[in-house]
């Protein structure tokens, strides 16, 4: 039977940071099953789902913290359920996707999460990024979001929230079925 560990770490970029965490996950016996890594600013950052049996995941508990100070990375380490794929569904919800597009400004994130947070919408994965404009160089933010819907909430309602809200902040919005 297959157990779950959550391994996060962040730290300075430098070359060789997935190899020393993955070689380590794999010396444990364990599988890296699922994983996001990004550098943000200069610091790069993982966020990584690992199997394996009961005591290759203590093994992977238990040394993590030595691991990341080896390679430079504050590693943290805890167990964690089999990943779910249901958890729509469990949750009585519906997966959509909500992409906004705008100038960049402070707020915007706070300000959609707190309204998808007050309707009991779960954000299962959220990524945003700023650019900059080819001919301007005005700092351009973008939002994208996977969200767990209920089924006792009006869709229209909420689409309709979250407009308002876009509509308040100069923010193009979009909200749709996931998948679609």
């Amino acid at each position: 039977m297959s157990h779950y560990a959550v391994l996060t770490a962040v730290g300075e970029d430098k070359p060789g940071l997935v190899d020393s965490i993955s070689a380590y996950i794999l010396e444990c016996g364990c599988n890296l099953e699922d994983s996001r890594m990004a550098i943000l600013g200069g610091e790069f950052a993982m966020l990584i789902l690992v199997n394996g049996e009961k005591s290759a995941i203590e093994k992977v508990l238990q040394g993590a913290a030595g691991v990341g100070e080896r390679a430079g990375l504050a590693v943290q380490a805890r167990a964690t359920k089999a990943p779910g794929g249901g958890t729509a569904i469990k949750l009585g919800a519906i997966p959509f996707e909500i992409e906004a597009y705008s100038m960049d400004h402070p707020g915007i994130v706070h300000r959609i999460a707190h309204y998808l947070a007050e309707r009991k919408i779960n954000v299962r994965a959220l990524e945003t990024r700023v650019s900059l404009a080819p001919t301007t160089g005005m700092p351009l933010f973008s939002l994208h979001a996977t969200v767990d819907v209920p089924t006792s909430a009006k869709v229209a309602e909420v689409r309709k929230g979250l407009e308002d809200i876009c509509a308040s902040e100069n923010i193009d919005i979009e909200m749709k079925r996931a998948g679609q």
